[in-house]
């Protein structure tokens, strides 16, 4: 019958599905050779070889051999130099023919390109890439699954064969991805630093300092619990106290209104005091990566809160202020008082005061950027009373630090706990 032919299972097929099918196989094929090959990749870089698949087709080509059995038509593999006593030594490989300058000058750059991109990403690009890659080989009729572990493999490969061949290249663009994320998120961080506080607002004093550090201390101690619970492992000594270490930073950096730049001071103290603590070199490249993922976890979390508190009605401003105003009374050893007592000043005015016992210590709560000094009743209060009026000012700023203190955190223990130990 002309335009069929039969089909395995004996049904007539036309020569249009016949040609359907033998595109689904080849596609088939190819997906399955080019996860042969991505996996070969890998397993040659971490056992020490080096495999050269420069195109696309010679990739397909070395993974249908393998599939097919055969010895793979590539040359460029170089065994390595140490074998075990004993051994059979291989038969030595053909060297690859040297590189031209101009080629030379493609791969450092590309190393460095990609060193920059893992820097930025801080691994994610890799991770999307192999992802996407892994989607198409499904969609060709690959193992997701297996596809998805062939080109991480690949990638993770590629990675460990840029630091072996191209360390200097890549160090230089991981430098470079590192600088290029702090300044990204530069903007965001000096826009959550806006507003500045009256001048009769109390600074902070000593006893306030050191219960702010000690929260920030416990706080890096929990992340420290939660991050070996998720990893499954337990920390040493020297990891908690890296992270009380790093905790106390982050939560002091928080007082300039920057909750990025607290991240990035927090994830850098974090890793280089642990690094210290257990006896290893101070690796400069895991720290410059947590202090990039403290920024970029709290950052967008800062500029949440902050955005939000500055949206309120002026009303749920001065309720804010007054809610904030006795965390800070506690942490000068104080027992909140409730507001509301009347003050009769010097002049026969009076003063209601939002917080305090008027025989020991009063205080007065501000909150927003738009307070620009006290009533004329509240300046008489503070010139009269002196250190016993405390004048608080919070500020939009304060509320985006808090709200971004614990993402920044944990955006830097999770880069941590991947790095080795």
């Amino acid at each position: 019958m002309a335009g069929y032919r039969s089909a395995r299972s004996g049904v007539l097929e036309t020569m249009e599905d016949l040609y359907k099918r033998r595109q689904r196989e080849v596609a088939n094929l190819g997906a399955q050779a080019d996860a042969a090959a991505h996996k070969a990749y890998g397993d040659a870089i971490r056992s020490g070889r080096d495999l050269v698949l420069q195109t696309q087709a010679e990739v397909r080509r070395y993974g249908a051999d393998l599939l097919a059995g055969q010895k793979p038509k590539q040359t460029t593999a170089v065994a390595p130099t140490s074998h075990p006593a004993g051994a059979k030594r291989p038969t030595a490989q053909p060297k690859p023919a040297p590189k031209s300058t101009v080629q030379q000058a493609v791969d450092q750059t590309l190393a460095a390109a990609r060193g920059a991109q893992d820097a930025f990403t801080l691994g994610l690009g890799d991770r999307a890439y192999a992802g996407t890659r892994a989607l198409i080989d499904a969609a060709n009729g690959a193992d997701l699954g297996d596809a998805w572990r062939s080109r991480w493999g690949a990638e993770q490969a590629r990675d460990q064969y840029d630091a072996k061949n191209y360390r200097t290249a890549r160090m230089v663009g991981e430098i470079a991805g590192t600088g290029l994320g702090f300044v990204a998120l530069g903007p965001v961080d000096a826009a959550l630093a806006g507003g500045v506080r009256i001048a009769q607002a109390a600074p902070m004093v000593a006893r306030e300092v050191a219960v702010l550090g000690g929260v920030g201390a416990g706080a890096g101690v929990v992340s420290q619990v939660v991050t070996d619970l998720q990893s499954r492992r337990s920390g040493s000594v020297g990891d908690y106290v890296g992270s009380a270490v790093g905790g106390a930073a982050t939560a002091l950096a928080s007082t300039r209104g920057r909750p990025g730049q607290a991240g990035a001071i927090g994830g850098a103290t974090t890793s280089i005091v642990q690094d210290a603590l257990n006896g290893r070199p101070v690796a400069w490249g895991d720290a410059s990566r947590a202090a990039l993922a403290g920024e970029y976890a709290a950052a967008p979390f800062g500029l949440a809160g902050r955005a939000y508190s500055q949206g309120l009605t002026p009303v749920a401003k001065g309720e804010l202020g007054e809610l904030a105003g006795p965390v800070r009374t506690m942490a000068n050893f104080r027992k909140p008082v409730p507001g509301g007592a009347r003050v009769k000043l010097r002049s026969g005015k009076v003063t209601v005061l939002d917080e305090g016992d008027p025989a020991a210590w009063m205080s007065e709560q501000k909150f927003g950027t738009k307070v620009r000094d006290l009533s004329r009743n509240q300046t008489e209060a503070f010139n009269q009373f002196g250190d016993r009026y405390r004048v608080d000012h919070f500020l939009p700023r304060d509320v985006g630090a808090i709200v971004a203190y614990p993402f920044g955190q944990m955006g830097y223990h999770e880069i941590l706990a991947d790095e080795p130990t």
